[in-house]
């Protein structure tokens, strides 16, 4: 019986690895291909949301790294994939990159270039593609994501760190264009010191968030949320970037009107006193150094209002960050922070089917004063953090420019 088992799951390993190789070849093959290939190949590759416009002078797809968890690594496969549609060299070649199914930047090839050239800025393409149908429509697919969450404390001398570990799964579907729906549910492993009410099974994150861009070609991208938030705030929430020409410069802000709650097991516990918070900042990122500098003025979760300095480097599968804040008549507090990329980097999807897989990525962050009560933040959603943020800056999918 056992070698029967093993003659079995030596040929499924075998199939795979067969099926593997074969899927790179084909991505990596020079033989041209038509439109319609094209596209049943960005299909096959686990891509979403397609759309193709096909001119005499130029060809415009849309798509979406659906099976990808990092994006740069999905637009380089569908790069080489619509690279090799024939005839390519006499047109211009366009992809523009989705998100939850709304554009987010622009990967553009002119005639008889070798590269490609990355921006946020959008153009007459989309205009015209986006009345288009779109193949493999992300709409009503389900997300089962599990959230590994590691938290760290020194407040005790004779101890060196408290900490959390946690499961924390979370449903996530979208039912139409920009929309996320997330309900998360937050199950201890190990917890040393944070208190009874995180020894229970509890939901956590349970947010309803739309997306958009604005529709004059501003470069105005954002959200609004409403819902359960990290933090023990609930409410709602918009955020919003605006990114000038060149794409190094950008300003974001965060504005909420929010309240307490707690979980008490699966009871929700609020409060109704709503008070308004924010936030706002200037963002420079210097592609020679792949580092991002941020100087952000906010007014954080007690009240504190104060300044708080980041710089982030952005490496390929890994992001790590240092930061400085200082509010008035409270001591300042630095500290670091970093975000990898969790394997496996491809999770393929079966049609309708809830995918489950694990998020995108895990980190950590280390408060160095210890700092329990000031400069306290909140997020929207459980996949927000500092290395999703940079997952469709043009010089993180061009590389090196």
């Amino acid at each position: 019986m056992r070698r029967v088992l093993f003659k079995r799951v030596l040929v499924c390993l075998v199939v795979a690895a067969v099926s593997i190789v074969r899927c790179a070849a084909q991505v990596e093959a020079s033989d041209p291909l038509s439109v319609e290939d094209a596209e049943r190949l960005l299909i096959r590759e686990g891509f979403a949301n397609i759309r193709t416009l096909e001119e005499e002078s130029r060809l415009v797809f849309t798509l979406e790294c659906d099976s990808y968890k990092l994006p740069s690594e999905g637009f380089s496969v569908a790069r080489k994939i619509v690279e090799r549609i024939a005839g390519s060299s006499e047109m211009e070649l366009k992809i523009i990159g989705l998100d939850r199914g709304i554009p987010q930047v622009t990967m553009t090839r002119d005639k008889g270039a070798e590269s490609w050239h990355t921006t946020r800025k959008l153009d007459s393409g989309w205009d015209e593609v986006k009345k288009l149908k779109p193949k493999e429509s992300l709409t009503g697919k389900v997300d089962i994501v599990v959230y590994p969450q590691v938290s760290l404390m020194n407040l005790i001398i004779n101890q060196v760190y408290q900490s959390l570990w946690q499961l924390s799964p979370a449903l996530e579907v979208s039912l139409w264009k920009g929309m996320k729906f997330s309900y998360q549910v937050k199950i201890p492993v190990f917890n040393d010191g944070y208190g009874d009410l995180e020894s229970k099974v509890h939901p956590g994150i349970v947010s309803l968030s739309q997306s958009f861009r604005d529709p004059w070609k501003l470069n105005l991208q954002g959200k609004v949320t409403i819902g359960a938030f990290a933090g023990n705030r609930y409410g709602a929430a918009l955020e919003a970037s605006w990114y000038l020409p060149g794409d190094q410069v950008w300003f974001d802000t965060q504005l909420g009107l929010i309240s307490n709650y707690y979980w008490e097991g699966f009871y929700f516990k609020f409060s109704r006193d709503f008070y308004f918070r924010w936030n706002a900042a200037v963002n420079c990122y210097c592609p020679p150094l792949h580092t991002q500098f941020t100087l952000r003025a906010q007014q954080f979760l007690i009240g504190d209002i104060g300044l708080k300095y980041e710089m982030i480097r952005h490496f390929s599968r890994c992001s790590v960050g240092l930061y400085a804040e200082k509010s008035k008549g409270v001591d300042m507090n630095v500290g670091f922070r970093f975000q990898i990329s969790l394997p496996p980097y491809r999770h393929a999807r079966r049609g309708y089917i809830p995918r489950i897989t694990v998020s995108d990525q895990m980190g950590m962050s280390y408060n160095a004063n210890n700092e329990k009560f000031y400069y306290r933040e909140w997020r929207t959603e459980a996949s927000d953090n500092i290395m999703s943020r940079n997952y469709f800056n043009p010089f993180h999918l061009d590389g090196d420019k």
